[in-house]
């Protein structure tokens, strides 16, 4: 949830989300507050759905810009792109190795999708 009112920002989580589901949540809702303030100021901005990366169907059919940036600066925010490269060692990543990008996921901590989301993005 994000909201702006008279000013104030506010961002709420889902306590009982895993840590790692918290953080991505809440970097996500962030970009919110950067992104799209005045379309937050208006309304309060519910993501719902238990998606591990997308947070309801409709972004997951990458149809929502907004959603879309969210999760993309949530990613960027978690996973710097020069801490990637460092823990990638100059070279790339199979996404298909599920051991690695647990390790890595593990490392950053975020979940396995977020890693994948911004390993394709990256």
């Amino acid at each position: 949830m994000a909201y702006i009112k008279d000013g104030v920002g506010i961002i709420g989580v889902n306590a009982l989300h895993h840590p790692n589901r918290q953080r991505f949540s809440a970097a996500h809702e962030l970009a919110h507050h950067m992104l799209h303030a005045p379309v937050i100021s208006q309304a309060v901005h519910v993501d719902k759905g238990i998606r591990v990366l997308f947070r309801n169907d409709v972004s997951a059919l990458g149809t929502e810009p907004m959603e879309i940036e969210a999760n993309a600066f949530a990613s960027e925010l978690l996973i710097p792109g020069d801490l990637l490269a460092a823990a990638l060692e100059g070279g790339g990543v199979d996404l298909e190795d599920e051991a690695a990008i647990e390790a890595l996921a593990r490392r950053f901590r975020v979940s396995p999708a977020a890693m994948r989301f911004r390993l394709t993005r990256w």
